[in-house]
């Protein structure tokens, strides 16, 4: 299926120079010389990461969910253009607009599956808005996801740079920006580039409404808009979000409180309500629709791809029958957060598009094992405890971590799905790293 033509070739460098001279005028508002070159090459690496994703949909897959995305989105542009008061789908349910479609197109076409559900209908809903300003264009609209999904992220750098205190900005550049993972699979016209520009966000301005007291009514606006829109797309990222900011306040106030006792009592009676929550609900059902849903996946791509099957199955990894009981998952918990950080391994690329995702892995434990062995291991955790911040990135990864690892069979989906928690993970070691060398530093001195 040709997707991109000559139109989208001819128009590319026009939208890429307006981009461009649109950031070069943003960056003039920071001062801070180097925090521009940032700005610039960091907007750089997601435009690159949207062309080059578009051309590997194209060119070497041949398909992909951002072909699903923009044929639901051309679905709904063409039902507008028939009928100007059909600018209600873009407001219709998935379940509405499904039955419209299969009468409208059969119930046989591949896209009745996907128009069905919310989170699918969410993107298309963006590419048919998009197209207005993209001449409907795949290349052109993808660029568009990629530049929010930008945005949301320079947001979020911004919010890591303040809390490190400007220092080590290149560091955090390259680990939070730079990072290839990040700038390719967050700047497709998919999920992940909604999720990722969005979740910015929401940090950005919970941090800057919470912490610097700095919040408008056009901020709360924007929150409540972002929270909503990752909760259809995705509405695990917004539970473990909120159960994190939870968490985490709850950490502020034990750290306030000074009488050892009674930080004791309260610790070991949030622990006892917490595990009490946990046993009387019952997450095994929405953990096993998750592990279905990757398995479905799967298996409707091996059967509508049944030539490239045996390529695609060098991406996947065993796992063991699923079972979500509580005292399974307490005891395959640890194993499949590793999993899920630091694979795949280097043996076990057997694509070339796993190896750069195996190295990229493989540079993430090395790290790990590094600052782990300059804390001497203790310090590490201690630096983790005794900073709210640090400690919200922590939780917020490690409970991400789990739910990707139990949920996910293949390398390839498993490095597009744990972009959303790379950021966080990196800010944690580098913000980790700029302590220790404080620390240091301060023993030098």
């Amino acid at each position: 299926m040709q997707i991109i033509t000559i139109y989208d070739y001819i128009l590319l460098p026009v939208y890429l120079f307006l981009f461009y001279i649109l950031i070069k005028r943003r960056s003039l508002n920071f001062s801070d010389v180097e925090l521009r070159k940032i700005f610039i090459t960091a907007f750089a690496l997601r435009m690159l990461g949207s062309v080059a994703y578009s051309m590997l949909v194209q060119y070497y897959y041949g398909y992909g969910d951002a072909f699903t995305y923009y044929a639901g989105g051309n679905f709904i542009i063409d039902q507008i253009q028939k009928d100007f008061e059909n600018v209600k789908y873009l407001f219709t349910s998935a379940k509405e607009l499904q039955r419209l479609y299969a009468l409208e197109v059969g119930k046989t076409d591949g896209l009745n599956g996907y128009i069905a559900t919310d989170a699918s209908l969410a993107v298309m809903k963006a590419s048919a808005l998009i197209a207005i300003l993209s001449f409907n264009k795949f290349l052109i609209s993808s660029i568009f996801f990629a530049l929010f999904s930008f945005a949301g992220q320079w947001k979020l750098f911004l919010v890591f740079n303040d809390i490190n205190n400007g220092k080590n900005k290149k560091i955090m550049a390259i680990a939070v920006l730079y990072t290839p993972a990040i700038w390719f699979w967050s700047s497709g016209l998919i999920k992940e580039s909604i999720c990722m520009g969005a979740l910015g966000f929401i940090i950005s301005i919970v941090y800057n409404g919470f912490v610097k007291k700095q919040i408008t009514v056009f901020d709360w606006i924007l929150l409540i808009i972002f929270i909503y829109l990752i909760y259809v797309i995705k509405s695990y990222i917004i539970v473990i979000l909120a159960a994190v900011f939870f968490l985490t306040i709850l950490f502020v106030i034990f750290q306030n409180i000074k009488l050892f006792v009674l930080k004791v009592f309260l610790i070991i009676l949030t622990s006892l309500f917490i595990l009490l929550f946990l046993s009387l609900s019952d997450f095994s059902d929405q953990l096993n629709d998750l592990a279905l849903d990757a398995v479905s996946q799967i298996e409707n791509f091996q059967k509508t791809y049944q030539s490239l099957q045996e390529e695609n199955s060098k991406a996947a990894f065993e796992m063991d029958a699923f079972d979500p009981s509580a005292g399974n998952l307490f005891l395959r918990t640890p194993g499949v957060i590793f999993s899920c950080l630091f694979r795949p391994f280097l043996w076990e690329s057997k694509k070339i598009i796993i190896v750069f995702s195996s190295l990229e892995s493989t540079l993430l434990l090395l790290s790990t094992l590094f600052l782990l062995f300059k804390s001497k291991f203790v310090g590490f955790f201690k630096i983790i405890f005794t900073n709210p911040y640090i400690f919200f990135c922590f939780v917020f990864s490690l409970i991400l971590a789990a739910v990707i690892g139990f949920t996910t069979f293949n390398f390839g989906t498993m490095t597009r799905y744990k972009i959303i928690l790379l950021p966080f993970y990196y800010f944690l070691l580098v913000i980790i790293y700029t302590r220790l060398m404080k620390n240091k530093t301060a023993l030098n001195a």
